[in-house]
């Protein structure tokens, strides 16, 4: 029979890895909770993304103090930096563009952005061997979500789903896309339930 140490053990165990396993949630308005030091290539690159008029609304910080980087886990073996402005000057009311990097040895790879979101979740369900993505946006009037998975090269779209309030008939109306096992996109309309 197992000593209460033991059993104490292994249940510590299996809950650090049910928990390296969940799902990690980002606000794109909120500081990273574990900011990593961002390389230098993926400022260059940044730089050159965002571009020099949006720079220009921050001109009072080097490009630097513009953004904040959280190390994930793609798989066991894959890291990438999420990276988001640390300033509102890069933002709009509500969302902010965010952009995800690998790195091959000092060379900064892009595999995934989105220009506009309020949330990103690197979710625990895997395609390809790398977690999937899901971001979401949303006021009171309109919204949208998308879920990516990993192409082997990049992340690609997978769901989308745009939404807007019908005020009369206080229910969601939209378009839906959702991607087939055959690769397909299929599109459809939501319409309101008394419809």
């Amino acid at each position: 029979m197992r000593s209460l140490a033991a059993n104490a053990a292994l249940f510590f165990l299996f809950f650090n890895a049910i928990l390296a396993q969940a799902d990690e949630t980002f606000s794109t308005k909120e500081q990273f909770k574990n900011p990593a030091k961002i390389p230098a290539s993926i400022i260059s690159h940044l730089t050159k993304e965002v571009g020099k008029s949006a720079l220009a609304s921050c001109s009072e910080h080097k490009p630097a103090e513009l953004f904040e980087a959280e190390l994930l886990s793609l798989n066991k073996s894959a890291k990438a930096y999420l990276v988001k402005p640390v300033r509102t000057c890069l933002c709009s009311e509500s969302t902010c563009p965010v952009w995800l990097y690998q790195m091959k040895g000092s060379a900064a790879k892009l595999i995934w952005n989105m220009p506009a979101t309020s949330k990103v979740e690197v979710l625990d369900k895997k395609l390809n061997g790398y977690r999937k993505i899901s971001e979401a946006s949303s006021e009171a009037t309109h919204g949208s979500e998308s879920t990516w998975s990993w192409d082997r090269n990049s992340y690609t779209e997978i769901y989308k789903n745009e939404w807007h309030m019908d005020a009369e008939k206080k229910c969601r109306l939209g378009e839906e896309t959702i991607q087939l096992m055959d690769g397909k996109m299929v599109n459809h309309t939501i319409k309101c339930t008394q419809d």
